[in-house]
């Protein structure tokens, strides 16, 4: 702008004033008419080049008005003009419109112009070749219009000695302007050199993958991430294209990136990225389109990010919610199954005591023993799939220790690997929660076996239960393929695993370390000369001295016993046990009909089924202490999930007898009560 200000000064100083001032230069006012209205018609060209360029654009009324005016006052100035040439032009006139009419015009347009937009904070745009040439133009134009027109159109000496000088002084202006272009021209340059480098270093450090691309396909530039990510140099991959980038039979989905990133502008997807090894990993993409002024797409951008980790969590967490619909599954089975062994088991029983039974004893012996085993199974079972209840209590841990190995070892013979238990004959007592420890040793023997099978190595477990003066340690080792020393510091992290998906959660080890620290203990892999050795501590716990119980017996002078059971089998088994053992037996199958029971006579014993139809054995026991409070210490549960009864606070402390229950479970739960005495 500063520049064509300065050849305009200069054209009309050259062509107006110096030949004013010279003597006989009548032509200088016929010139400045003459400027005046070349400079009208550009402008009224300029406007009506805007106008039709931004016809469809918000400031189409805005131009249109200054096109208006500007032509309407080039028409007016014409006619002026040639008044003033006359000498016919006087102020007041119609003459002056051509001065007013083009403001007034002026005014509208700026009324009728849209509100500017908010400034973005965008990275500066260097200068393009055609503004400094522009630029540049009127500082050239300056010498060869002064020089030019002073060798064609001479004046007198005085006058042509003031061109040339004027023309000199323009001349050094207009190189100074330009000297000044140049230097804010470069400082944008330096500016905006600043941003790309900046933008690299950004590009650079981000842990996300950015592959930029030719539009054909060819790769322009990785950022160190992406070179990581697939293995190739920076070098090689000048060489391929985004096609050599991904797992092959993806052709397609790169031609739908193709289309869909030039008619929406953006892609986003999955794709499987191809390192230089030959494997692939999976990659959440983003794909948009670089364009140039005229809107051709001449570049593709893709920020993308490695969802290996995501996808396998993902699984892991579906597989952990299979196993938990598989848990609930189980206990319903588990449920199930109990019943029909309560029955089993208490008919034996009553067939036992029976002494004509003599010659059959010992084929009820193996029943009742059978039985039995089918029984813990499904104990252990509802064990490990329930949430136990957080109480600990006093436990042998040689018990615990047994258990699992019943409910492993069967299996472990099927699979052709020998299970070994070292258990010291003087039992460990130990203050647990007896299912989390279970679930401990139990995630350790599962660990071993699945590293032997895998591996193919290895055919024994053992596990040694030693006392020590801290307390008691269990090891599980196995002579499988052990764990390598690269592994051995991540082994307790969560969710790692070497296992493949729909195998293992990753999470055995990592709870089971929870587990051991929660109770005092800790968890730990011992140096093992083959195979792996893991290593459970745990505090040691005297047991307490059991409480007198004569008390509570001699407090229950009633014999009268209530059974609350909707399974008539189970309800009549329990009735002959009692009844053998001295009690007057009263039968409810439901909970209202016991609420009714016990309006007329006193109890010494309620046995409730916890799971009923209707009010269930929760609800009654609540229902029963609210009405007689002195019922709560002679209320027992039966049920074959213990852990239903124990999770609730409002139950704790509340007798369980668990199916499936043997005749000496029966007695040590009317122990528990105070009614042993009552044994005839």
């Amino acid at each position: 702008i500063a520049s064509y200000g300065l050849l305009a000064a200069f054209l009309y100083t050259y062509f107006v004033l110096v030949p004013g001032m010279v003597p006989g230069g009548s032509g200088a006012q016929r010139t400045l008419l003459t400027l005046v209205q070349v400079n009208r018609a550009l402008l009224f060209a300029g406007a009506s080049a805007a106008l039709i360029l931004g016809w469809r654009s918000s400031w189409r009324r805005a131009y249109a008005f200054l096109a208006a005016g500007i032509g309407i006052g080039f028409v007016l100035r014409i006619a002026t003009s040639l008044a003033i040439m006359r000498g016919a032009y006087q102020a007041g006139t119609l003459y002056d419109l051509a001065w007013i009419v083009p403001f007034l015009c002026y005014a509208a347009a700026a009324l009728a112009a849209p509100d500017s937009p908010k400034e973005s904070p965008e990275l500066a745009v260097a200068p393009s070749s055609i503004q400094t040439a522009l630029a540049a133009l009127p500082v050239f134009l300056v010498p060869m219009v002064g020089y030019g027109v002073l060798y064609l159109y001479p004046l007198s000496g005085a006058g042509d000695s003031f061109r040339a000088l004027l023309t000199g002084l323009m001349t050094v202006a207009g190189l100074g302007l330009l000297t000044l272009r140049l230097a804010a021209q470069g400082g944008e340059l330096q500016r905006l050199d600043a941003h790309k480098r900046l933008l690299a270093a950004a590009t650079e450090q981000t842990g996300d993958l950015i592959l930029i691309t030719r539009e054909d396909g060819g790769v322009e530039l990785a950022n160190d991430a992406f070179v990581r990510a697939v293995g190739y140099s920076r070098q090689e991959l000048a060489g391929l294209s985004f096609g050599d980038l991904v797992e092959r039979g993806f052709g397609a989905v790169l031609g739908h990136i193709s289309s869909e990133v030039r008619t929406r502008g953006i892609w986003r997807g999955t794709l499987l990225r191809l390192r230089r090894d030959g494997t692939s990993f999976p990659a959440a993409c983003t794909v948009s389109a670089l364009r140039d002024a005229s809107g051709a797409i001449t570049h593709f951008v893709g920020a993308e990010r490695d969802i290996t980790q995501e996808i396998k969590l993902r699984d892991q967490l579906v597989h952990s919610e299979r196993l938990s619909a598989i848990g609930e599954l189980v206990a319903g089975v588990a449920h199930e199954i109990n019943n029909p062994l309560q029955t089993i088991i208490g008919s034996v029983e009553l067939m036992l005591e029976d002494r004509a039974m003599s010659d059959s004893r010992q084929d009820l012996e193996v029943v009742r023993r059978e039985a039995g085993r089918a029984g813990q199974i499904v104990r252990n079972l509802l064990s490990f799939v329930r949430r136990s209840a957080p109480d600990r209590v006093g436990a042998d841990l040689n018990g615990i220790i047994r258990s699992v190995v019943e409910l492993r070892g069967y299996h472990l013979q099927q699979r052709g690997i020998h299970l070994v238990t070292a258990l010291p004959e003087r039992p460990p007592r130990v203050l647990v929660n007896r299912e989390e420890i279970q679930q401990v040793i139990l995630n350790l023997l599962l660990n071993a076996e699945q590293a032997m099978t895998s591996a193919g190595r290895g055919s024994t477990i053992t596990i040694r239960c030693i006392p020590t003066g801290d307390g008691p340690v269990v090891e599980v080792a196995d002579d499988g393929p052990g764990i390598s020393a690269d592994m051995r510091g991540r082994i307790f992290e969560p969710f790692f695993t070497t296992k493949d998906v729909g195998q293992g959660t990753g999470l055995g080890l990592s709870i089971s370390h929870g587990i051991a620290a929660a109770h005092g203990g800790s968890l730990t892999l011992c140096p093992s000369p083959e195979g792996a050795c893991f290593r459970l501590s745990l505090p040691a716990h005297a047991a307490p001295a059991p409480e007198p119980s004569a008390e509570r017996a001699a407090s229950s002078s009633s014999r009268r016993v209530l059974i609350v059971d909707d399974e008539a089998p189970i309800r009549k088994l329990l009735a002959r046990l009692l009844e053998r053992r001295g009690f007057d037996v009263v039968e409810a199958e439901t909970g209202a009909q016991a609420l009714e029971l016990l309006n007329g006579f006193g109890l010494a014993l309620v046995l409730c089924d916890v799971h009923m139809p209707g009010a269930t054995g929760k609800e009654l026991y609540r229902a029963l202490v609210e009405r007689r409070p002195e019922i709560a210490g002679r209320f027992v549960f039966i049920t074959g999930d213990r852990t239903a009864v124990e999770l609730d606070e409002a139950l704790r402390g509340v007798p369980v007898l668990t199916k499936p229950f043997t005749g000496a479970d029966l007695q040590a739960v009317l122990a528990v009560v105070g009614l042993d005495q009552a044994v005839v």
